[in-house]
């Protein structure tokens, strides 16, 4: 029996890489544009730290005190202010 190639697929992988990230953006910004608030799950998720590290890194910062409210047991961040202060936090971290 001999062998046919009945299809030869071809894909670019810049170009699919390009549309995953585009993808991956649009969903994040309608994540975002949904919300109003984080709370310190999505903190977490967003910056990829642990709860400690967000406490031991940022939380007691005084811009961040500005921002963060504490309703009831839970604590909660207004996303566009935290969004703001985070972008400019990790600026100022030394870059090892």
């Amino acid at each position: 029996m001999s062998e046919i190639d009945f299809f030869n697929t071809q894909i670019n992988e810049e170009a699919l890489e390009s549309q995953i990230i585009e993808q991956i953006k649009l969903k994040i910004k309608a994540f975002d544009d949904n919300k109003i608030f984080y709370d310190l799950d999505n903190l977490v998720t967003i910056t990829s730290f642990s709860k400690g590290h967000i406490m031991n890194a940022f939380f007691n910062d005084s811009r961040f005190r500005k921002i963060r409210r504490k309703i009831g047991r839970k604590w909660i961040f207004p996303v566009q202010e935290t969004n703001t202060f985070l972008k400019q936090w990790i600026l100022e971290q030394p870059n090892e």
